[in-house]
């Protein structure tokens, strides 16, 4: 059944909701184990990138916010099957509002979806 639902919000997502969603991509180091005591840094051994899209909001509406919570941040909502990779903390997302890094992922129950929290880089 979350796979029907998926596909069909995914369809959704192409038609009637395609002006709210917004897509975005993430580019990040991988960095090695073995930390550099002349430079202070872990050198940088290849690059992951991700994508995905969803819907970016606000969270002025909310009720309840994040105890971390900024004014500037944003909300995106994104089907866990439209991401190619699991988001992580401190990722920074690319879209077409600015870059965004990631405070916060919260799953709903059914592993259907993330709701992220964004804060403006």
């Amino acid at each position: 059944m979350r796979e029907e639902l998926q596909a069909e919000l995914a369809a959704a997502f192409d038609e009637d909701l395609a002006d709210a969603v917004d897509t975005f991509t993430c580019e990040k180091p991988i960095y090695s184990g073995e930390f550099d005591f002349e430079t202070q840094t872990y050198p940088v051994v290849g690059s992951e990138s991700y994508s995905g899209r969803g819907v970016l909001g606000n969270y002025l509406k909310d009720l309840v916010k994040p105890a971390d919570y900024q004014a500037e941040d944003a909300k995106a909502i994104v089907l866990q099957n439209e991401v190619t990779a699991v988001p992580q903390i401190d990722d920074v997302w690319a879209t077409s509002k600015g870059d965004f890094k990631v405070v916060n992922i919260g799953a709903d129950p059914t592993s259907s979806i993330w709701t992220c929290q964004l804060r403006k880089v």
